[in-house]
Protein backbone atom coordinates (compact mmCIF):
# COMPACT_ATOMS: atom_id res chain seq x y z
CA UNK A 1 0.00 0.00 0.00
CA UNK A 2 0.75 3.79 -0.53
CA UNK A 3 2.42 5.87 2.15
CA UNK A 4 -0.26 6.54 4.85
CA UNK A 5 1.16 10.58 5.72
CA UNK A 6 1.23 13.71 3.84
CA UNK A 7 2.41 16.83 4.43
CA UNK A 8 1.93 19.01 1.20
CA UNK A 9 1.94 23.01 1.00
CA UNK A 10 -0.70 25.11 -0.42
CA UNK A 11 -0.28 28.40 -1.45
CA UNK A 12 -3.21 31.23 -1.04
CA UNK A 13 -3.29 34.66 -2.28
CA UNK A 14 -5.33 37.65 -0.99
CA UNK A 15 -6.73 39.05 -4.20
CA UNK A 16 -9.01 41.40 -3.00
CA UNK A 17 -11.10 42.23 0.25
CA UNK A 18 -13.18 38.56 0.66
CA UNK A 19 -11.22 36.96 -2.47
CA UNK A 20 -8.83 34.32 -1.52
CA UNK A 21 -7.35 32.14 -4.22
CA UNK A 22 -5.97 28.51 -3.55
CA UNK A 23 -3.37 26.70 -5.18
CA UNK A 24 -0.95 23.77 -4.86
CA UNK A 25 2.06 25.37 -6.65
CA UNK A 26 4.35 22.21 -7.31
CA UNK A 27 4.13 19.41 -10.40
CA UNK A 28 2.52 16.32 -10.16
CA UNK A 29 -1.29 17.96 -8.98
CA UNK A 30 -3.51 20.47 -10.26
CA UNK A 31 -5.37 22.18 -7.38
CA UNK A 32 -7.10 25.61 -7.43
CA UNK A 33 -10.26 27.05 -5.72
CA UNK A 34 -11.41 30.48 -4.16
CA UNK A 35 -13.14 31.37 -1.10
CA UNK A 36 -14.34 34.35 0.83
CA UNK A 37 -12.21 34.11 3.79
CA UNK A 38 -9.00 32.79 5.13
CA UNK A 39 -10.12 30.37 7.04
CA UNK A 40 -12.82 29.07 4.23
CA UNK A 41 -9.41 29.01 2.41
CA UNK A 42 -7.41 26.71 4.41
CA UNK A 43 -10.73 24.57 4.81
CA UNK A 44 -11.00 24.48 1.20
CA UNK A 45 -7.44 23.86 1.01
CA UNK A 46 -7.22 20.67 2.28
CA UNK A 47 -10.89 19.66 0.85
CA UNK A 48 -9.07 19.62 -2.31
CA UNK A 49 -5.99 18.59 -1.55
CA UNK A 50 -7.87 15.30 -0.02
CA UNK A 51 -10.12 15.04 -3.21
CA UNK A 52 -7.17 15.02 -5.28
CA UNK A 53 -5.32 12.35 -3.29
CA UNK A 54 -8.23 10.28 -3.12
CA UNK A 55 -8.74 10.30 -6.93
CA UNK A 56 -5.12 9.29 -7.57
CA UNK A 57 -5.04 6.57 -5.14
CA UNK A 58 -8.58 5.20 -7.41
CA UNK A 59 -6.43 5.44 -10.28
CA UNK A 60 -3.81 4.14 -8.85
CA UNK A 61 -1.46 6.44 -9.87
CA UNK A 62 1.46 7.55 -7.18
CA UNK A 63 0.94 10.17 -4.71
CA UNK A 64 3.42 13.61 -5.74
CA UNK A 65 6.41 14.10 -2.88
CA UNK A 66 6.87 17.56 -1.95
CA UNK A 67 10.91 18.36 -1.10
CA UNK A 68 11.47 20.25 1.67
CA UNK A 69 13.61 22.33 -1.12
CA UNK A 70 10.64 23.05 -2.81
CA UNK A 71 9.08 24.29 0.17
CA UNK A 72 11.86 26.74 1.36
CA UNK A 73 12.23 27.82 -2.60
CA UNK A 74 8.15 28.69 -2.18
CA UNK A 75 8.36 30.64 0.96
CA UNK A 76 11.47 32.37 -0.71
CA UNK A 77 9.56 33.71 -3.69
CA UNK A 78 5.79 34.06 -1.58
CA UNK A 79 4.57 37.87 -2.44
CA UNK A 80 3.09 40.29 -0.75
CA UNK A 81 -0.81 39.01 0.32
CA UNK A 82 0.05 35.52 0.13
CA UNK A 83 0.30 32.78 2.84
CA UNK A 84 2.17 29.24 2.43
CA UNK A 85 -0.04 26.64 4.87
CA UNK A 86 0.97 23.07 5.32
CA UNK A 87 -1.85 20.54 5.16
CA UNK A 88 -1.66 17.33 6.66
CA UNK A 89 -3.86 14.43 5.98
CA UNK A 90 -3.34 10.62 6.35
CA UNK A 91 -4.66 7.96 3.95
CA UNK A 92 -7.06 6.64 5.76
CA UNK A 93 -9.03 9.56 6.89
CA UNK A 94 -9.10 10.48 3.12
CA UNK A 95 -10.63 6.92 2.57
CA UNK A 96 -13.32 7.64 5.11
CA UNK A 97 -13.93 10.70 4.20
CA UNK A 98 -14.41 10.28 0.76
CA UNK A 99 -15.64 6.28 1.15
CA UNK A 100 -17.86 5.47 4.08
CA UNK A 101 -20.68 4.54 1.56
CA UNK A 102 -21.54 0.97 2.48
CA UNK A 103 -20.89 -1.97 0.04
CA UNK A 104 -22.46 -5.37 0.07
CA UNK A 105 -20.59 -8.05 -0.47
CA UNK A 106 -20.83 -11.21 -0.24
CA UNK A 107 -18.70 -13.46 2.51
CA UNK A 108 -18.09 -17.39 2.95
CA UNK A 109 -17.50 -18.82 5.96
CA UNK A 110 -16.92 -22.01 7.74
CA UNK A 111 -19.76 -23.40 9.60
CA UNK A 112 -17.09 -23.58 12.73
CA UNK A 113 -16.43 -19.92 12.19
CA UNK A 114 -20.12 -19.07 11.90
CA UNK A 115 -20.66 -20.93 15.35
CA UNK A 116 -17.69 -18.89 16.81
CA UNK A 117 -19.44 -15.73 15.99
CA UNK A 118 -23.36 -16.43 17.11
CA UNK A 119 -21.46 -18.12 20.24
CA UNK A 120 -19.88 -14.42 20.83
CA UNK A 121 -22.35 -11.96 19.41
CA UNK A 122 -20.06 -10.95 16.97
CA UNK A 123 -21.49 -9.28 13.67
CA UNK A 124 -19.42 -10.42 10.79
CA UNK A 125 -19.41 -7.01 8.98
CA UNK A 126 -18.35 -5.22 11.98
CA UNK A 127 -15.49 -8.19 12.57
CA UNK A 128 -15.01 -7.42 8.81
CA UNK A 129 -14.50 -3.79 8.91
CA UNK A 130 -12.43 -3.57 11.87
CA UNK A 131 -9.96 -6.10 10.52
CA UNK A 132 -9.70 -4.18 7.30
CA UNK A 133 -9.71 -0.63 9.36
CA UNK A 134 -6.19 -2.67 11.22
CA UNK A 135 -4.52 -3.74 7.79
CA UNK A 136 -5.16 -0.62 6.42
CA UNK A 137 -3.50 1.33 9.00
CA UNK A 138 -0.57 -1.20 9.39
CA UNK A 139 0.62 -1.16 5.88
Amino acid sequence: MEKQEFVYAMRISKLAENDYFIDYPFEGMAINASAETLNEAVELAKSSLEFTLFDLYEAKEPFPEMAEQALADLEKGKGANQYITLIATNLTAILKRFSEEPVKRMVSIKKYQDFYLKNNDISISKYVQEKIDQDIQRT
